[in-house]
């Protein structure tokens, strides 16, 4: 603000005024992420918003997700270990720069000195990966071992840096028979949604996307936009979701259309992509009285990747407790399952000698089939929005899905959301939250803009084109 004479203008201040100190900003921006501020702040939009007449409930709405690039830099498995120990250090010497000596050895201020990168100290004197992965190992260890034998270095266990540094070593290293730390196989660690990959954003989370060719890999979040799409109103961003990078769409169904009912503006249709519905989400937004517009698939399993009969070709009859099998044999009997599925099972006597086996199962001769469906209400929902799918009207409503593809890219070009600026989750969240609002003003202004807009120059080609007759109709 302080190089910029239009701001001073608008705010009223002198040419020559400062502004204020950076840190003002952080401490505003670290107030808005607690107690759902951030929300909040789209929630008054909102509410002027549906007192306008601009948003409302029971119309059209429309969800997409992108990913979320952590302000963070990119680390293999070594880098990691290296930085989150180099961190702890940092931390510890800004506060006790006198604990830390004792502990400094030959060769740690060539590791941990500056930023730790494999291809600075692995380009030297021909070092191996796994020796400097057990030596940063054997390091982290010696500190943490040197915290917890001080009796009077309690405190430092309160350093979110010493935390992170616990955390990452018992997810990266294990002891070996001999006492030694090792890194971990790949099989060895833990689930990718567990896992730290920096020690300066430990909510920043490895993922990746299958878009075709090359799958899409990122480290960092992923963020929900959820817009209105209505034909006689302006399509202006709803709802606004971050989640961890790891957890799949389908998860976020039920918690974007708990804060529209909550809001007061609940759709009478949800269009979404294939990632959102599920048999269970089905349910529950018809609970609601939203109609979820998504393509559902029934056929599962390796007997509809096969081409046999699946559960859609049975006649389940829920009043009788029995299932009838495309060849009309009747089931035997009907149980729930520790998942709360319920199985149909069939006869051997019935399964044996059916002409049309081999449509039907995979398994061996002396095996009966079975089939696992989900309980009445959801497999009645599930088996409804299948059909649906067929109709042409349904495909006409779905092509408006389309639409939230456009506000992605627009979120994406404008307020860069693929990028975050600051690190943690909540913060990230109050960035795409703040460039959903500003996505929402520039469409209310040109909503609102009665001026008609310049018509576009056409190049000099257009205009010889047109003179001459061959322009396209």
């Amino acid at each position: 603000m302080a190089d910029r004479i239009s701001w001073k203008y608008a705010l009223g201040l002198d040419l020559d005024d400062g502004g204020f100190d950076a840190s003002v900003l952080t401490e505003f921006r670290a107030r808005l992420v607690t107690d759902e501020r951030a929300n909040a702040l789209l929630d008054l939009m909102l509410e002027r918003l549906k007192a306008a007449g601009l948003v409302r409930a029971g119309g059209r709405q429309r969800t997409d997700s992108t990913h979320v690039i952590a302000g963070v830099r990119r680390l293999n498995r070594i880098e990691t270990v290296g930085e989150t120990l180099r961190a702890a250090l940092e931390a510890i010497a800004g506060i006790s720069p006198g604990w830390v000596v004792p502990l400094l050895e030959q060769g740690w201020d060539e590791r941990y000195g500056r930023k730790v990168e494999t291809g600075r100290l692995l380009g030297r004197k021909n070092a191996s990966a796994q020796a400097l992965a057990d030596q940063i190992g054997a390091d982290g260890a010696k500190v943490l071992s040197a915290v917890d034998a001080d009796p009077v270095a309690g405190w430092m266990n309160t350093l979110p840096e010493v935390a992170t540094l616990r955390l990452v070593w018992q997810q990266q290293y294990v002891t070996t028979s001999t006492g030694r730390l090792r890194l971990k196989t790949a099989e060895e660690l833990p689930a990718a949604a567990e896992r730290v990959h920096s020690p300066y954003d430990i909510e920043a989370r490895y993922s990746t996307k299958d878009t075709g060719e090359r799958p899409t890999e990122w480290v960092g979040s992923k963020a929900h936009l959820t817009e209105s799409c209505d034909e006689d109103l302006p399509n202006l961003v709803i709802d606004v979701h971050t989640t961890s990078a790891t957890e799949p769409d389908v998860s976020a169904t039920t918690a974007i259309q708990d804060k529209l009912v909550a809001r007061g503006l609940a759709p009478s249709q949800h269009l979404t992509d294939g990632g959102y519905p599920s048999a269970e989400n089905i349910a529950a937004s018809a609970e609601r009285g939203i109609t979820l517009v998504a393509p559902v698939v029934v056929q599962t399993g390796r007997n509809a990747r096969k081409g046999t009969f699946t559960p859609v070709d049975f006649i389940i009859d829920w009043a009788a407790g029995t299932a009838t099998c495309p060849a009309g044999a009747t089931s035997r009997s009907m149980k729930p399952d520790k998942r709360g599925l319920v199985t149909f099972a069939f006869s051997r006597r019935d399964c044996r000698p059916c002409p049309i086996r081999e449509q039907c199962t995979l398994a061996g001769e002396h095996i009966a089939r079975r089939i696992t469906v989900h309980p009445e209400p959801i497999h009645q929902a599930r088996l409804a929005a299948h059909a649906a799918q067929n109709s042409d009207q349904w495909r006409k409503t779905y092509n408006a899905r389309a639409g939230i593809e456009g506000t992605i890219s627009e979120a994406v070009r404008g307020p860069n959301l693929r990028y975050a600026r600051y690190r943690g989750l909540a913060k990230t969240h109050l960035q795409n939250v703040l460039s959903a609002m500003a996505i929402n003003i520039g469409r209310l202004g040109a909503y609102f803009d009665v001026k008609p807009a310049t018509p576009r120059r056409p190049t000099r080609i257009h205009e010889l084109c047109t003179t001459y007759g061959l322009a396209a109709a």
